[in-house]
């Protein structure tokens, strides 16, 4: 059963402009070129981590399957998940 985070596109392009727009406002970044394609950059990034979390959390999926198989009753099934997709970020470098 994976569970995956489904975040509209047009989710992510207003979450990037207003990042981009804070950012600015800061004097933290400042833009220069484009906006439009820097939103755009932005926006693939987070999608992109969207897609490597979803797959973290189905191979996290399949090894507690496996683990399941052969462990006693009562294990609490979305613990072992939460605990070996922690375990794969770490040794994957992704953060959570």
């Amino acid at each position: 059963m994976v569970r995956t985070m489904r975040v509209p596109e047009s989710s992510c392009q207003q979450i990037a402009d207003r990042v981009i727009t804070v950012l600015s406002e800061k004097n933290l970044i400042r833009v220069r070129g484009e906006r439009k394609g820097i939103v755009d950059k932005v926006t693939a990034t987070l999608l992109d981590n969207f897609r490597q979390e979803d797959a973290l959390e189905k191979d996290a999926e399949q090894l507690a399957d496996e683990h399941l198989r052969s462990a006693p009753g009562g294990v609490d099934r979305r613990r072992v998940v939460q605990m070996i997709k922690q375990r794969l970020a770490e040794e994957r470098r992704f953060a959570l």
